[in-house]
């Protein structure tokens, strides 16, 4: 049985944002003077919630929402999300308290990196913990942050990435996405934006799906969700270790994982092979019949592997 139980889940299917759920709009001058928040740059159509952050005169506008006065203390927040490229821009899905006050907060994706060649994930507990997350932000992935007591743990395409157990928040948090533009002193996002930075800079979310956690009561049957064609992505990388990089899919730099301890030689001998030699035909690799096989292993064995 499952330790958590879905509250909500939204497709963003219908044609103006569900109010029951994001109770909240943001607007007015945020704190660093460089954008304000508009509730028209929230947009919903062809099964997307959109955040629009553009310049506006000599100016930006941006959106966000969140569940806020709504929230839980504790739960699994999953979506499937990707964030433009944009200098000076960032976007930030995170949870807040629900009172509004801050008082913690945790970055599920913060894009501080303008390349959108990884994000941090972030506590800003006592101390701040932050846990830098290689992943092409830019293109659609599948993210899920299962938060218990004392632990935070955070999955990419069903692959766990990061966790983080020091002073994790412990009050009611509600759930949001939010757009940011940044100054040239903020140099931890690499500055303001520049003559590189588009005019229109988008966080597209195509679903989101929270859960109360419910230990040994849940209802929730699912692991957190995964995109097959990105779990096999994920492993290819995995399988190109020794090489370091690999090109599939835009990805670029080193690879993260790290093939797991086994017990016996001839469990080394199968590792040593190339899960993908199966899938390739002179130098390319079939990705959609690597996907159809992980989604098969998945199905069959609640793993996700080639």
């Amino acid at each position: 049985m499952s330790d958590f139980t879905t509250v909500f889940q939204d497709d963003f299917s219908g044609s103006r944002l569900d109010t029951g759920i994001w109770r909240s709009q943001y607007s007015g001058q945020y704190g660093n003077g460089m954008f304000r928040w508009d509730p028209g740059q929230i947009e919903i159509g062809g099964g997307v919630l959109t955040i629009a952050t553009e310049r506006a005169g000599g100016s930006w506008v941006s959106g966000g929402l969140s569940t806020i006065p709504e929230g839980q203390t504790y739960g699994r927040y999953e979506f499937r999300a990707r964030i433009e490229e944009g200098q000076g821009t960032a976007g930030v899905i995170l949870l807040w308290p629900s009172d509004g006050q801050w008082t913690d907060e945790v970055d599920i994706i913060e894009t501080h990196d303008p390349d959108r060649d990884s994000f941090a994930f972030v506590n800003h507990g006592s101390p701040w913990t932050t846990e830098y997350v290689r992943t092409d932000v830019d293109e659609w992935h599948t993210y899920a942050l299962d938060w218990t007591p004392g632990n935070l743990t955070l999955y990419v395409d069903g692959r766990e990435v990061a966790s983080i157990d020091r002073d994790v928040p412990s009050q009611d948090m509600a759930f949001g996405i939010q757009g940011h533009v940044l100054g040239d002193d903020e140099s931890w996002y690499g500055g303001g934006p520049d003559g590189s930075t588009p005019d229109r800079v988008e966080i597209e979310v195509d679903w989101v799906r929270v859960s109360a956690w419910t230990p040994g009561e849940g209802r929730d049957e699912q692991e957190p969700e995964a995109d097959a064609a990105e779990a096999g992505r994920w492993i290819a990388a995995e399988a190109d270790e020794e090489a370091g990089e690999w090109d599939a899919a835009g990805w670029s730099g080193e690879a993260e994982w790290n093939a797991g301890e086994t017990d016996t030689a001839a469990d080394d001998a199968e590792e040593d092979e190339d899960p993908l030699a199966a899938f390739t035909t002179d130098g390319e690799v079939d990705w959609e019949a690597v996907a159809a096989q992980v989604r098969a292993n998945f199905e069959e064995t609640g793993q996700w592997f080639i």
